[in-house]
């Protein structure tokens, strides 16, 4: 069975990626593929959750498990079959690329097809359509490096320290590493 995703951006109203894949493939596959697709970096943090029509977050499915605990129902990309979840036309799947501004792709089974003689010689995934700019991987906030260091450097000048201050203080290299 190869699947048909079609991803598109809340961000960028131009950008569309068609990501044709095998059934048999896991979502570490898809994930590599859309990170090709788009530019990024793979070692990123990144998670798929599967969704409803309405865009619900459902199943989480990680790149890899950072707590125990707190990720104790999260599926491993790499463990996790495509066909599992992704059969049919119409359903829903959304993939994380930018955790820390929760920044997203939203996919969609646009086709679902079995595979043919001619699939054979093709290599999955494939990315099939590449229309637009892929948004920034990480978002950069208006706020400069280099405001944050002039910020620090004025409030150190005011802290008007002597050396009397570090008398008690000892060289990092007495430490016992």
């Amino acid at each position: 069975m190869i699947i048909k995703f079609r991803l598109i951006s809340p961000e960028e109203e131009n950008f569309v990626r068609d990501i044709e894949i095998s059934g048999d493939d896991s979502f570490l596959d898809l994930h590599e593929a859309i990170q090709a697709a788009c530019d990024y970096d793979p070692s990123m943090l990144t998670a798929f959750y599967v969704s409803n029509n309405h865009w619900d977050k459902g199943q989480e499915i990680v790149l890899q498990i950072m707590d125990e605990d707190e990720q104790k129902d999260s599926l491993l990309m790499d463990e996790t079959i495509i066909s599992s979840f992704y059969s049919k036309k119409g359903e829903k799947l959304i993939y994380i690329y930018d955790f820390f501004s929760v920044r997203h792709f939203l996919l969609e089974v646009v086709n679902v097809r079995q595979a043919d003689a001619a699939d054979a010689n093709l290599s999955y995934p494939i990315c099939t359509l590449c229309s637009g700019i892929a948004p920034q991987q990480i978002k950069v906030d208006e706020i400069s490096a280099a405001g944050y260091s002039d910020d620090l450097s004025d409030e150190f000048d005011e802290l008007d320290l002597d050396e009397e201050d570090f008398e008690n203080f000892d060289s990092i290299d007495n430490y016992d590493l």
